[in-house]
């Protein structure tokens, strides 16, 4: 099994974490996005990472490998057992994705999308109801704990970060200090100072 990432990409670390935690061993391969080789292109139809190829299984997405993983290795606390609370917890994850992820990295540039995007804080909300009582050692806690941490080194009083913290505060922090997503997080200094160069801060 071979695992396409880049160290400091937060969809790779979610794969990262989830094969970590489960104590599954893989192949990692580091690719250079600015750089990418022939290989990683041609099993690529994104050229994102993070990229799986389990046996010449393909797959892209780090929702869909990891939920993937998670019911190859019958994980079983990956997600509830409830009907209901699968649902919230899979709703809540795309949401994350969709709309409050992107939206925290284009604030850096523009933090007049707070205001422009009200809606963003009823999205806050439903991530809130979704986690509230749940393990961190999850499906969701990883999905959620590798953004989480970097939100915090970046503006930790941005205000999609002071929202999170108040519907899902005690949660995220949990996330963030499972071992297996401490283990495979980037060095804190070299990933800001990326980050900051990129955004202009």
């Amino acid at each position: 099994m071979r695992l396409f990432f880049t160290d400091g990409c937060p969809y790779a670390h979610r794969t990262r974490a989830l094969l970590t935690l489960l104590e599954q061993p893989f192949e990692p391969v580091v690719v250079d996005l600015k750089n990418k080789s022939p290989e990683f292109l041609s099993l690529s139809p994104t050229g994102a990472v993070p990229l799986l190829d389990d046996g010449g299984f393909v797959l892209f997405e780090s929702a869909v490998i990891n939920e993937y993983l998670a019911e190859k290795y019958e994980w079983k606390g990956a997600l509830s057992s409830e009907l209901h609370q699968r649902a919230r917890e899979r709703l809540a994850m795309k949401r994350f994705d969709d709309l409050l992820a992107p939206l925290f990295f284009q604030a850096l540039k523009d933090p007049a999308l707070y205001q422009s995007k009200p809606s963003w804080r009823r999205e806050v909300e439903v991530l809130g109801h979704a986690v509230k009582g749940q393990s961190p050692k999850s499906l969701v806690g990883l999905h959620v704990a590798t953004h989480w941490l970097r939100m915090n080194w970046l503006v930790p009083t941005a205000p999609l970060v002071v929202a999170l913290r108040e519907h899902a505060g005690a949660f995220l922090d949990e996330a963030v200090a499972l071992p297996a997503v401490v283990a495979t997080s980037p060095e804190r200094a070299p990933w800001e100072a990326s980050i900051r160069a990129l955004f202009g801060l």
